[in-house]
């Protein structure tokens, strides 16, 4: 199943979309909240990667 190389990423990104969303912030940036937004950074761009990887393989073979 190719389509499991985005999935994974896919779910990791949104979990810790929520997982962001729940951190009750009072406007200060604390380790754990730049974590957070480093991590969603790394998943967006993993999940960007495979998005044009898949689409670049799936015109390689029309």
């Amino acid at each position: 199943m190719k389509n499991k190389n985005i999935v994974i990423p896919a779910v990791l990104l949104i979990i810790s979309i929520v997982e962001y969303f729940r951190i009750i912030s009072d406007g200060s940036i604390r380790t754990v909240v730049f974590l957070s937004i480093f991590i969603i950074g790394v998943l967006s761009g993993v999940l960007l990667t495979q998005i044009i990887k898949a689409i670049k393989d799936r015109n390689k073979f029309f």
